[in-house]
Protein backbone atom coordinates (compact mmCIF):
# COMPACT_ATOMS: atom_id res chain seq x y z
CA UNK A 1 0.00 0.00 0.00
CA UNK A 2 0.97 3.48 -0.46
CA UNK A 3 0.02 6.57 1.98
CA UNK A 4 0.49 9.53 -0.68
CA UNK A 5 0.89 12.94 1.85
CA UNK A 6 -0.04 15.92 -0.44
CA UNK A 7 1.80 19.05 1.66
CA UNK A 8 3.74 22.54 1.89
CA UNK A 9 6.02 23.70 4.34
CA UNK A 10 4.40 26.96 5.11
CA UNK A 11 1.47 25.08 6.01
CA UNK A 12 1.66 24.53 9.95
CA UNK A 13 -0.63 21.74 10.37
CA UNK A 14 1.09 20.15 7.22
CA UNK A 15 4.10 20.20 9.51
CA UNK A 16 3.15 18.52 12.52
CA UNK A 17 1.52 15.82 10.44
CA UNK A 18 5.12 15.32 8.54
CA UNK A 19 6.10 14.39 11.93
CA UNK A 20 3.26 12.02 12.70
CA UNK A 21 3.61 10.09 9.35
CA UNK A 22 7.25 9.68 10.23
CA UNK A 23 6.05 7.90 13.44
CA UNK A 24 4.13 5.94 11.52
CA UNK A 25 6.53 4.80 8.55
CA UNK A 26 8.64 3.78 11.63
CA UNK A 27 5.98 1.87 13.66
CA UNK A 28 5.27 0.23 10.07
CA UNK A 29 8.49 -0.92 8.96
CA UNK A 30 7.20 -4.72 9.06
CA UNK A 31 4.07 -3.80 7.30
CA UNK A 32 3.78 -3.23 3.53
CA UNK A 33 2.56 0.62 3.81
CA UNK A 34 5.28 3.18 1.98
CA UNK A 35 4.56 6.75 2.53
CA UNK A 36 5.28 9.35 -0.15
CA UNK A 37 5.07 13.03 0.36
CA UNK A 38 4.44 15.53 -2.58
CA UNK A 39 5.25 18.95 -1.73
CA UNK A 40 3.32 21.47 -3.58
CA UNK A 41 4.55 24.44 -5.41
CA UNK A 42 7.30 25.64 -3.44
CA UNK A 43 11.08 25.97 -4.50
CA UNK A 44 13.41 23.33 -4.06
CA UNK A 45 15.76 25.21 -1.79
CA UNK A 46 13.05 25.70 0.74
CA UNK A 47 11.68 22.15 0.83
CA UNK A 48 15.44 20.77 1.05
CA UNK A 49 16.20 23.36 4.25
CA UNK A 50 12.93 22.21 5.41
CA UNK A 51 14.14 18.58 5.40
CA UNK A 52 17.58 19.26 6.92
CA UNK A 53 15.89 20.56 9.64
CA UNK A 54 13.44 17.62 10.40
CA UNK A 55 14.48 14.65 7.92
CA UNK A 56 12.25 11.68 7.52
CA UNK A 57 12.84 8.44 5.86
CA UNK A 58 10.43 8.51 3.15
CA UNK A 59 10.67 9.97 -0.24
CA UNK A 60 9.53 13.53 -0.56
CA UNK A 61 8.63 14.19 -4.30
CA UNK A 62 8.27 17.99 -5.74
CA UNK A 63 4.89 18.99 -7.28
CA UNK A 64 6.49 22.40 -8.60
CA UNK A 65 3.48 23.35 -11.21
CA UNK A 66 0.79 21.62 -9.26
CA UNK A 67 0.23 19.52 -11.86
CA UNK A 68 0.33 16.23 -10.12
CA UNK A 69 -2.05 17.82 -7.21
CA UNK A 70 -4.61 18.79 -9.61
CA UNK A 71 -4.78 15.57 -11.05
CA UNK A 72 -5.71 13.95 -7.47
CA UNK A 73 -8.24 16.73 -7.16
CA UNK A 74 -6.64 18.16 -4.62
CA UNK A 75 -8.31 21.50 -3.15
CA UNK A 76 -6.24 21.57 0.95
CA UNK A 77 -3.89 21.20 2.34
CA UNK A 78 -2.58 18.53 3.90
CA UNK A 79 -4.57 15.74 2.27
CA UNK A 80 -3.74 12.44 1.94
CA UNK A 81 -4.66 9.34 0.22
CA UNK A 82 -3.85 5.29 1.27
CA UNK A 83 -3.62 3.53 -2.15
CA UNK A 84 -4.11 -0.20 -2.28
CA UNK A 85 -1.32 -2.53 -4.04
CA UNK A 86 -3.26 -1.56 -7.51
CA UNK A 87 -3.09 1.99 -7.22
CA UNK A 88 -6.51 2.42 -6.35
CA UNK A 89 -7.65 5.22 -3.31
CA UNK A 90 -8.90 3.30 -0.87
CA UNK A 91 -8.86 6.47 1.62
CA UNK A 92 -8.91 10.03 1.69
CA UNK A 93 -8.12 12.43 4.36
CA UNK A 94 -8.49 15.84 4.20
CA UNK A 95 -7.07 17.86 7.10
CA UNK A 96 -3.91 16.84 9.29
CA UNK A 97 -4.09 13.77 10.90
CA UNK A 98 -2.88 12.09 14.06
CA UNK A 99 -1.68 8.97 12.74
CA UNK A 100 -0.99 7.51 15.88
CA UNK A 101 -4.69 7.36 16.83
CA UNK A 102 -5.99 3.92 17.38
CA UNK A 103 -9.12 3.81 14.75
CA UNK A 104 -6.42 5.14 12.41
CA UNK A 105 -4.05 2.61 13.06
CA UNK A 106 -6.88 0.28 12.51
CA UNK A 107 -8.19 1.29 9.41
CA UNK A 108 -5.05 1.19 8.10
CA UNK A 109 -4.41 -2.22 9.53
CA UNK A 110 -8.32 -3.24 7.59
CA UNK A 111 -7.08 -2.01 4.39
CA UNK A 112 -3.49 -4.12 4.16
CA UNK A 113 -3.69 -6.58 1.61
CA UNK A 114 -4.71 -9.98 3.44
CA UNK A 115 -7.52 -7.82 4.93
CA UNK A 116 -8.77 -6.66 1.62
CA UNK A 117 -9.25 -9.82 0.03
CA UNK A 118 -11.65 -10.42 3.11
CA UNK A 119 -13.85 -7.28 1.99
CA UNK A 120 -16.70 -7.86 -0.30
CA UNK A 121 -16.87 -4.09 -1.59
CA UNK A 122 -14.13 -1.34 -2.16
CA UNK A 123 -15.12 1.92 -0.54
CA UNK A 124 -13.03 4.78 -0.41
CA UNK A 125 -14.32 6.12 3.75
CA UNK A 126 -12.75 9.19 4.91
CA UNK A 127 -11.56 9.92 8.16
CA UNK A 128 -12.96 12.55 10.30
CA UNK A 129 -10.79 15.36 11.48
CA UNK A 130 -11.68 16.26 14.94
CA UNK A 131 -10.29 19.71 14.30
CA UNK A 132 -13.41 20.30 12.40
CA UNK A 133 -15.93 18.92 14.50
CA UNK A 134 -17.90 21.73 16.13
CA UNK A 135 -19.55 21.67 19.42
CA UNK A 136 -23.00 22.86 20.02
Amino acid sequence: MVLLHFFATWCEPCVREIASLQRLGATSRDRPLKVVAIDVAEVDLRVRAFFEKQPVDFPVLLDRDRAVTKAWRVSALPSTYVLAPDLTPRLFIAGDLDWSRPDVLATIEALYPAAVSRAESVTVPTIRNPREETTP
